[in-house]
């Protein structure tokens, strides 16, 4: 467990030497620093976040209260005992008034002091946890509208499979013309399309059915084996309906009769490249929410951790 720091500001020698020496035999782990005035205690915590501290109302130069309304402005989550005379009640109530999380009476009894800091570390902890949450909780929201925003601006990249050179090449050609933007790469064989997929990730593919060597169907299968969330468009021959059934069967996302129509197969294109988008970008959300999910669990789990610590210690 980490140490927690605690800062103790008096112009009372003796005690900034004795109440340190105190806790750190009271709470184990403890790390004690010590400000002889208001002014020295403002140097330390420009240098560092205490977990609490504890300073004297009555001090020369810069007073306790004072130094409470410097504090609250630079360091506003820090918890703050005030040391208060016996019987100041007026002091102890403005103190509470400025922001003092507590205040101690002089003569001072050590078990309530301890048991009024223990109090004041573990709210500060948890003060600070839910500010980590916080943080995390808007990182995971940026992350996810950025995935939001990334929809329909990224160019979409389809492959053209078909032995037929001569649809190889108008088809593309077609493609590009009414599709803004869309990169078109092609293929001559299922050989040759499935290495493609294996270095590039399409938004859509559209395959011929027939061809020699391995088939579309069988390409298909390979297809949803290895990029299962790939939208692939079959082209089928005028009135081969049983082929068309088995191909959306097998996982296709469409399927495309000859003679192809131009504004059917960008129509339906269109419609593959956008559900390809959307089902990415779902699961980029759902990683993107798992590390959020992971970061707040070991935020809220830290605090826990270190209460059962204490507990095991027989702190307060």
């Amino acid at each position: 467990m980490t140490a927690s720091h605690v800062l103790i500001v008096d112009d009372d020698l003796a005690l900034l030497e004795a109440l340190p020496e105190a806790l750190r035999l009271r709470m184990g782990g403890v790390a004690v620093d010590t400000a002889d005035s208001g002014a020295a205690a403002l140097e330390r915590i420009a240098a560092r976040d205490y977990d609490a501290i504890v300073a004297d109302i009555k001090m020369p130069g810069m007073d306790g209260l004072e130094l409470l309304a410097e504090i609250r402005g630079r360091r506003p989550d820090t918890p703050i005992l005030m040391i208060t005379g016996h019987g100041e009640h007026a002091l102890a109530i403005q103190a509470l008034r400025g922001g003092a999380y507590d205040f101690i009476q002089k003569p001072i009894d050590r078990d309530d002091f301890v048991a009024a800091l223990h109090r004041a570390i573990l709210a500060h902890t948890l003060s600070r946890r839910v500010k980590d949450r916080q943080a995390a909780l808007e990182r995971c929201a940026s992350e996810l509208e950025q995935i939001a925003a990334k929809l329909g601006r990224e160019q979409a990249c389809v492959l053209v499979v078909d032995d037929d050179l001569a649809l190889l090449q108008a088809l593309p050609e077609a493609l590009r013309l009414r599709m803004g933007g869309v990169t078109v790469d092609t293929a001559d064989s299922a050989a040759a399309a499935l290495d493609r997929i294996a270095a590039r990730d399409y938004d859509a593919i559209v395959t011929d059915i027939k061809m020699p060597g391995m088939d579309g169907l069988a390409l298909l299968a390979e297809i949803r084996a290895r990029r299962p969330d790939t939208p692939t468009l079959m082209i089928t021959g005028h009135g081969e309906h049983a082929l068309a059934i088995q191909a959306l069967r097998g996982g296709a996302y469409d399927f495309i009769q000859k003679p192809i129509d131009r504004d059917d197969v960008v129509a339906s294109l269109h419609r593959a490249i956008l559900a390809h988008a959307l089902s990415r970008r779902v699961k980029d959300r759902q990683l993107a929410l798992e590390r959020c999910a992971s970061e707040l669990e070991r935020i809220v789990e830290k605090p826990v951790r270190e209460l059962r610590a204490m507990l095991a210690r027989g702190e307060p």
